[in-house]
């Protein structure tokens, strides 16, 4: 089965993978492939494969409304449709809203139509094969770090799964080891809130 793809990279926020997994579910032969809503630094690891495969790019449209189907994707996959009859299929993956006028379009023309999605909708229903979109996104360091929690005043790492206790223990080791380090006349405005936090939650 040939199959032309028209991919909008920002409806279903795609990377790579997600992108590879899904044309390996759909199982067909790739005569055409284009993407839409491309970016250079955010879509870099489609750049080896655009090139191996020869796809075109068509780039953001400033005054797009994010809800709204790219009016160019539309165009392209229809004219496919009506001009290409080599091609048995088009596979999409556009925004919901106003989607159901191109899926019409296009299966007019005898063509069938198979959309990639988050979840199923009613557009699914319209369409002869419903993909649900394995998401790969791998988490950056970036990303890892702003999960860490840094308690107040204390400069200790709290991962999400610290128990309490674990937590407890952390704020009374460094209470002991400011203790250990001053006389007791001089006094530290940090280790009195650090004395409040460990009341008021222990």
């Amino acid at each position: 089965m040939n199959c032309a793809c028209f991919i909008d990279l920002g409806a279903a926020k795609l990377d790579y993978e997600s992108y590879s997994l899904l044309l390996e579910e759909v199982g067909a032969k790739y005569e055409q492939v284009k993407f839409y809503g491309y970016n250079a630094k955010k879509n870099g690891d489609f750049n080896p494969y655009i090139r191996e495969v020869g796809a075109e790019v068509a780039l953001p449209l400033h005054n797009r409304k994010k809800v709204r189907v790219d009016i160019r994707q539309v165009v392209d996959s229809v004219a496919c449709a009506c001009k290409n009859a080599n091609i048995d299929a088009i596979l999409l993956v556009c925004a919901e809203v106003d989607a159901l006028p191109m899926i019409s379009a296009i299966k007019a023309q005898g063509k069938k139509v198979f959309i990639g999605v988050e979840s199923e909708s009613p557009v699914s229903d319209r369409c002869d094969a419903c993909y649900i979109i394995k998401k790969t996104f791998k988490e950056t360091k970036e990303a890892a770090a702003e999960k860490r929690d840094f308690l107040p005043y204390t400069g200790i790492e709290r991962d999400e799964d610290d128990g309490m206790n674990d937590v407890r223990e952390k704020l009374q080791a460094a209470l002991d080891k400011k203790a250990a380090q001053k006389t007791p006349s001089v006094k530290d405005e940090k280790d009195e809130e650090l004395v409040k936090l460990l009341s008021k939650y222990f």
